[in-house]
């Protein structure tokens, strides 16, 4: 270990060099030579240094838009352009040029890699899971399933130009109308097409974690409870709606995300969805909210046909949302 660290000849001496910023692990050396290489489309070991001297480890799953995070470790850091102290610990740290440095702990070398493609909603959502769970790396990959809040629908500048030609032959209200339609239907059938990519492409360890977290989720006592006061008849009460809310993004991480992502809903109409996630039947819906039970066919029927763009029926609807 003493030779490694008196070979370990730090950059930052010939040129600045600023260790804040995101970086990945592109390989891994053990002691007796071996090599271990991170894929990065697939895993990777990731560390966030912040200009605040807070450190972020995680280990990230990903396959395309889907990502896991593991939280291992959150602590403070120094690094004055020669010594490293990472958690009180004083490690050697080569710097190899501003995108690449080498760290050595318990004889492992780790080749560290800059990347700058991270959003901030994305480094935000990792540093929250490191906070609520330091030092959880050994917990189930089940509660670290993160939605894929930055993917965005794509605009193709060829059917813009298209909307303009139109609107310069027709009334301005018509055109204007025509150009919010079509566009909402690109939209929307962009999102029903990564729905269901996410889901054909949703790697076997992703889909098995969340699978757990739903049966766990229908097994607590939360859901016990409010399935009683459901079946009671009982009104939900305004706290009671934000904790199904909660609830549901913990289960199902993208579902309300991708609602809204296709229809704007009003109040009434995202409760009669929660409602349905959670296998509540048509008739019981009706007496929570206090509703026909045509009126709650009425609105699944609506949103059928405000997303699908064709009629359908209320047990369409609900397929669609148990598909989710």
């Amino acid at each position: 270990m003493g030779v490694m660290l008196a070979s370990l000849v730090c950059y930052a001496d010939k040129q600045d060099f600023s260790i804040i910023g995101v970086w990945m692990m592109k390989s891994e050396t053990a002691p007796d030579g071996r090599v271990t290489k991170s894929i990065y489309t697939q895993y990777t070991r990731c560390k966030i240094y912040d200009p605040d001297s807070t450190y972020y480890t995680v280990q990230l799953h990903a396959v395309g838009g889907e990502m896991m995070v593991i939280a291992h470790e959150m602590g403070r850091y120094h690094w004055d352009g020669t010594t490293y102290i990472e958690n009180g610990r004083k490690m050697p740290l080569q710097v190899i040029d501003d995108t690449t440095f080498i760290t050595v702990f318990q004889g492992y070398k780790e080749l560290m890699v800059r990347s700058t493609t991270m959003t901030e909603e994305r480094k935000n959502e990792i540093r929250k899971i490191v906070r609520e769970s330091p030092g959880d790396g050994d917990a189930p990959v089940k509660h670290f399933v993160l939605s894929t809040t930055e993917r965005k629908l794509k605009a193709e500048n060829k059917v813009f130009l298209y909307i303009i030609i139109i609107m310069c032959t027709i009334a301005t209200g018509v055109a204007v109308y025509v150009y919010r339609l079509r566009k909402r239907k690109r939209e929307v059938e962009a999102k029903l097409a990564e729905i269901e990519e996410a889901n054909l492409l949703r790697p076997e360890p992703v889909a098995t974690a969340m699978k757990q977290v739903e049966a766990e989720f229908y097994q607590s006592e939360y859901y016990q409870t409010l399935r009683r006061r459901i079946e009671a008849g009982g009104n939900l009460k305004p706290q009671d709606w934000k904790a199904l809310e909660h609830q549901l993004k913990v289960v199902y991480p993208n579902f309300s995300s991708s609602l809204y992502g296709l229809y704007h809903l009003s109040d009434i109409e995202f409760q009669v969805c929660m409602l349905t996630k959670i296998r509540t039947s048509p008739k019981d819906i009706s007496e929570v909210l206090n509703k026909d039970k045509s009126s709650v066919s009425s609105i699944r029927k609506r949103l059928y046909k405000k997303v699908f763009g064709k009629e359908g029926s209320g047990k369409e609807w609900d397929e669609f949302i148990l598909s989710l």
